[in-house]
């Protein structure tokens, strides 16, 4: 059988036959996968009415911006340290690779320490809203993050925890006054 591209005889041969396409048949209508949808974004109305995430959505929520947070804040503190421990007459593949090196390092502590805390805090907060039969307020707030502080640093002694005790409730009402005033004044 002669094949359809013979480039040695000079002329190419016709196909006899078309190229199969799968696609062929489908008719898919594309313009409604663009569409928004009219119906209503909750399956029941019970998930409609409640202004606040899951303990599941809590959890994750707080333990990711955490992470997130103290990992660029670590980055930047490391890079920092990076650049002031270079010395005179390196070359720029080793001041390049100690500020690398600096830089993920502290990032990786600061990361893991503020998404631990995140985690402790989100389960705080639920508990603590769980044990006030589901009062969500401002006091659940600053209970939870005293409770945090309390706990993180429960193992480096008593005196130790009550500062960092003391240190998590003042953060989170501030947290909360915050949110007031944004609430108050900026419109959204």
């Amino acid at each position: 059988m002669a094949d359809p591209m013979n480039h040695s005889t000079g002329h190419q041969q016709q196909q006899k036959y078309r190229q199969y396409n799968p696609y062929q048949q489908v008719n898919l209508p594309y313009r409604k996968l663009y569409e928004l949808p009219t119906s209503p974004e909750f399956l029941f109305e019970e998930e409609a009415t409640k202004k606040r995430l899951t303990w599941g959505e809590n959890l994750t929520f707080f333990t990711g911006w955490g992470y997130c947070t103290g990992s660029v804040l670590g980055a930047f503190k490391g890079t920092i340290a990076g650049m002031r421990a270079a010395e005179r007459g390196e070359s720029l593949k080793i001041r390049t690779n100690r500020i690398l090196n600096s830089g993920g390092l502290v990032a990786r502590r600061g990361g893991n320490c503020l998404g631990s805390v995140g985690l402790m805090f989100a389960a705080m907060e639920s508990g603590v809203t769980y044990m006030r039969d589901g009062d969500d307020g401002s006091l659940t707030t600053v209970i939870a993050g005293l409770a945090t502080g309390v706990l993180y640093r429960a193992a480096s002694g008593p005196r130790s925890a009550v500062v960092a005790g003391a240190v998590g409730g003042v953060a989170a009402l501030a947290a909360v006054a915050g949110r007031r005033i944004v609430k108050r004044f900026v419109p959204i």
